[in-house]
């Protein structure tokens, strides 16, 4: 029986987003190092509205709603754009370790 690596990657992926995306925002914040975890500690404590005890799928659905070009901000520069950059990094490393 052949092995469907495909499957099993996207497994791997949706369990990872799964994780974070029910993490709240300020156990993801203190998992992040360098840059990531200052650059999302900033925009946490910066938004009105978006608190540290929301989970990360929260969080990036009130960023979406409230704070993404539809809202004045600059294609690619809004607090939703940079949290969602922010996310797929995390999403990204930990794909990467877990496929090792």
């Amino acid at each position: 029986m052949e092995v469907d690596y495909d499957a099993v990657n996207e497994s791997i992926m949706e369990s990872i987003m799964e994780d974070i995306g029910s993490m709240n925002v300020e156990e993801f914040v203190d998992s992040l190092s360098g840059d990531d975890h200052s650059d999302a500690l900033e925009l946490v404590t910066c938004m009105n509205g978006l608190e540290f005890s929301m989970s990360v799928n929260d969080s990036l659905d009130y960023l979406s709603e409230y704070h993404n070009t539809e809202n004045g901000w600059n294609e690619g520069e809004s607090p939703y754009d940079e949290f969602v950059r922010i996310v797929t990094r995390e999403v990204d490393r930990q794909f990467d370790e877990r496929s090792r």
